[in-house]
């Protein structure tokens, strides 16, 4: 017998993983987090009907059951027509639903990570992108709510991070469409759709956003990242890309200025 292939067996089974509570498993990015990282975390990851996020007295009974070693906020309301819509439930489910976790993360010495937006920006800016560093000024109802989001967990603690993102998008989650496959649906059925031709974007594959979170947590890194693919085009010039790539008809995309969008 082996005995040092023996032992490196035995303390390879010791290794224990560090436990992550996922907010918003069943999402877009919260589900890819629950199967691409359970092989190097202990992903912990109630669903809506598990733990409703508004039952504050459930929440607080939960995260201390639970005991994580660090939160990822992957929930909220993320339809910016239907943030404005529904402008309280925007508000509870990007801010004071956070704000409640964060201070009692405080007490648990527990760092948070807030999944958040471009959308706290104005997306007026000319010339290059959007750093960490610039000035957030949102114009829609759900950025000014993942706003007030981002600034309650960076104030709550000096280990926590917000990581801002843009038009996340997948292969395939069969749960939620995200723009590209609304996209793909439209131009399918043959039905007209409007592009941006005056707004610079980055879709971002989820997978790539996923590693990136998986090194914020390894390193438990702090403060703020922008994680974004590094091309970038416009909301037209995408859709085009989209109809070019499955060979539909791209006379069906029309362009649209950002401001009467």
């Amino acid at each position: 017998m082996d005995t040092n292939n023996a032992n490196t067996n035995q303390n390879n089974s010791r290794i224990i993983k560090e436990k992550i509570l996922v907010y918003g498993i069943t999402g877009l990015v919260g589900s890819q987090i629950g199967q691409k990282l359970r092989s190097r975390f202990k992903i912990i990851a109630p669903t809506h009907r598990q733990l409703d996020l508004t039952n504050t007295k459930k929440v607080l009974e939960h995260l201390n059951d639970v005991k994580p070693d660090q939160i990822v906020y992957a929930a909220g309301l993320t339809k910016i027509d239907e943030a404005e819509k529904y402008p309280d439930s925007s508000d509870l489910l990007n801010f004071k639903v956070v704000a409640t976790i964060a201070k009692e993360a405080i007490k648990l010495r527990i760092p948070v990570h807030y999944i958040s937006t471009d959308a706290v920006f104005d997306g007026t800016k000319k010339g290059r992108l959007y750093k960490e560093s610039d000035k957030p000024k949102p114009l829609s109802i759900y950025g000014k709510s993942k706003l007030k989001g981002e600034k309650i967990v960076l104030s709550s603690s000096k280990n926590n991070s917000v990581i801002r993102t843009i038009m996340v998008y997948s292969s395939n989650y069969a749960y939620k469409s995200d723009f590209v496959r609304l996209a793909y649906q439209k131009l399918k059925n043959k039905k007209g759709l409007e592009g941006i031709e005056d707004q610079t974007i980055n879709p971002t594959f989820v997978n790539d956003l996923v590693f990136a979170i998986s090194l914020i947590l390894k390193n438990h890194a702090k403060g703020i990242y922008h994680v974004a693919a590094k091309d970038f085009t416009t909301n037209y010039l995408f859709l085009k890309k989209i109809a070019e790539v499955f060979k539909f008809d791209s006379s069906l995309i029309t362009k649209v200025k950002f401001k009467d969008f």
